[in-house]
């Protein structure tokens, strides 16, 4: 055990060993790398300075012409060092400093009001010098120009003819271009928004103006509903008196002309009914009135007089509040009356009390409820001049009478009611 544990542990010290020699390598080579980069990062910014600084003393700035031959050109002392070719002025020695760092890129800016006039010199033009980048610039000490003997007239040189320089590289000086402008962007039209087909607005129906004179068709005629045979009368009271003797005659004369037909004397028996003071049933006069009102109310209808069988079926209404058979009736006085909007009232009215219809004449009060509020919608739609509730009343009135084919299409009892039905849906779909 103990030379097993010696083992593992010189072999744990090796591969530490060699795991840090290995870290000791990417350190330095990863230093190494950073100062080559920052080496030529150095080297070519030094590359950059040189040739901004040839660039600068090549260009002739605009404005300012060629000296002339014979004239000193305005030279800055700070960059160019005069130079004679006599042998009597010595080269000044530079000393030896350290290698400078690379100067940073000189933004030149030209200062007219600061340039000398050039002075006349008989010596020969001076050479440009330009100062390298490692050699630091040393102002020219005062030098002491000896006067010539005699004034000679300068030598007259040939003018040289322009030398072709090439364009500098493209780098980055203190002249800078100016920036292009950036194109405008295309601007892209957002997508066209299709508009939403506009709803179709809903109209509540409307009254029209009641005619002149009203004459009830046949359909009118034929759709009104008798009164089922009524029921059993309470007997009367010793108090009821003579008035309730009174109102039982007339109620029975205008029942016996109902029944016979004879619907003149029907509408005068029943007129001639006295109001009850008290709207509880169980009183016989309140259902002979009730009664009386109903059957006053057909009775008028049958005869034409459309108004005056308004008000008998209100008055039934009035104390019978859910009267379904009253409802239809009057829904149907007001169609021929041309108040729909009254006869859509009437209508709704028999839809919700319907439970209240006995059963013997319920599909006959439904038949006659559709039928006519069918017509309504379609009378509606034929008498408007405005488009928009056209096209409302119009869709209502097929509605209306797709329904009522739904109920009554296949019951043969309504035959001739339903040919007359169809004809009407084709009559607003083909308009």
């Amino acid at each position: 055990m103990s030379d097993t544990n010696f083992s593992y542990m010189e072999v744990s010290a090796k591969r530490k060993k060699r795991n840090q020699f290995i870290s000791v390598l990417i350190i330095v080579a990863i230093v190494l790398l950073g100062v080559i980069v920052w080496g030529w990062i150095e080297l070519q910014k030094s590359r950059n300075a040189e040739r901004i600084k040839n660039a600068l003393n090549s260009q002739v700035e605009p404005g300012f012409k060629e000296p002339e031959a014979g004239t000193e050109p305005f030279t800055d002392s700070g960059k160019i060092v005069l130079q004679d070719t006599a042998k009597s002025i010595p080269k000044p020695v530079p000393a030896p400093e350290p290698v400078a760092k690379p100067m940073p890129e000189p933004t030149p800016k030209p200062e007219v009001a600061a340039i000398p006039e050039p002075k006349p010199v008989s010596h020969p033009k001076p050479k440009h010098q330009t100062v390298k980048p490692s050699e630091p610039a040393v102002s020219p000490e005062p030098v002491a120009i000896p006067e010539p003997a005699k004034p000679q007239p300068p030598a007259v040189k040939p003018k040289p003819e322009p030398v072709v320089k090439p364009a500098p590289e493209p780098i980055q000086v203190a002249m800078r271009k100016p920036e292009p402008t950036p194109a405008p962007k295309a601007v892209v039209p957002p997508p066209a928004v299709v508009p939403a087909p506009a709803p179709v607005k809903a109209f509540p129906p409307e009254d029209l103006p009641l005619p002149e004179k009203v004459e009830p068709t046949d359909e009118a005629r034929q759709a009104v509903v008798a009164l089922p045979a009524p029921a059993p009368r309470p007997a009367a009271s010793p108090e009821a008196g003579a008035a309730t003797d009174a109102g039982s005659n007339n109620f029975k004369l205008g029942i016996s002309a109902y029944k016979q037909q004879d619907y003149v004397n029907a509408i005068r028996s029943f007129s001639a009914l006295s109001k009850p003071t008290s709207k509880k049933r169980g009183a016989q006069d309140r259902e002979e009135y009730v009664q009386g009102n109903f059957l006053k109310g057909v009775s008028l209808l049958k005869v034409g007089h459309m108004s005056e069988a308004v008000s008998a079926f209100q008055n039934v209404l009035e104390y019978e509040k859910y009267y379904p058979l009253a409802n239809m009736n009057l829904g149907i006085c007001y169609v021929e009356l041309k108040q729909y909007s009254k006869a859509h009232q009437a209508f709704e009215a028999v839809i919700r009390d319907q439970s209240f219809i006995e059963p013997a004449v319920f599909d006959d009060v439904m038949q006659r409820t559709k039928y006519f509020w069918a017509l309504a919608w379609t009378r509606l739609y034929k008498n408007s001049t405005n488009p928009d509730k056209q096209n409302y009343y119009r869709q209502q009135a097929t509605l209306k009478w797709k329904d009522y084919e739904v109920w009554f299409s296949k019951n043969d009892k309504y035959k001739n009611e339903n040919l007359k039905a169809e004809n009407y849906l084709k009559s607003i779909s083909d308009l």
